[in-house]
């Protein structure tokens, strides 16, 4: 049998069976790699943040409640001083009316002030709520990215062992022409006859009497 085929069936086994090695190995990295791929968790303080905003947001102001006592201990102390220096009925009757309207002007004053501590509160429940959204966004961005990787690892995996099963049938049919072609006879030990051999296949030995 000629040397060079018998070379060349031997390259092609061993490059057959080395591919497949190497992709059992590639396989089995991409399996690891795919384990350890890394994952987004919600960041928790975003949702600590929107429970605080949404907890203050209907609280008061800060100081809104000692001004609110100072306002009504204002009006009592003027009323004192008008009763005692009114000299008439009527003129604490109008000393009265003229300390309550300074009183409700001082009650709008501190509702302007609380209504703007309102809006500031609201701007930083609607901030919170957005940071959760945009965690959850994370999350789902995340997720897709992971789907995406997952896909495109086991894509290769399956067309790695597509391939290694293709490599093993290929090497079957090589195999197959090689014995066809009579490449494994050279492998087989070759018998001699013997001249004593009286199957009729030798030339020798005794004749009939």
């Amino acid at each position: 049998m000629p040397l060079p085929l018998i070379a060349g069936l031997a390259l092609g086994v061993g490059g057959a069976i080395g591919k497949m090695f190497g992709r059992g190995k590639a396989n089995r990295e991409m399996k690891r790699l795919l384990a350890k791929d890394p994952r987004y968790t919600e960041n928790p303080i975003a949702r600590q943040r929107m429970g605080l905003a949404a907890t203050l947001l209907n609280a008061r102001s800060p100081g809104s409640m000692i001004a609110e006592r100072n306002i009504y201990a204002n009006q009592a102390n003027q009323i004192s001083n008008i009763n005692r220096s009114a000299t008439s009925s009527n003129e604490a009757l109008l000393g009265g009316m003229g300390t309550q309207g300074t009183t409700n002007q001082a009650f709008d004053r501190l509702n302007e002030r609380e209504d703007m501590d309102y809006q500031r509160r609201y701007g930083n429940l609607v901030n919170a709520e957005e940071g959760v959204i945009r965690e959850g966004d994370k999350v789902f961005n995340d997720n897709v990215r992971r789907f995406g990787n997952e896909t495109q690892i086991k894509g290769q995996i399956n067309a790695n062992n597509q391939n290694t099963w293709g490599d093993i049938s290929n090497l079957g049919f090589g195999l197959a022409d090689f014995g066809m072609n009579g490449g494994f006879n050279s492998f087989q030990k070759k018998t001699k006859v013997s001249p004593y051999d009286y199957s009729g296949g030798g030339t020798g030995g005794y004749g009939s009497v």
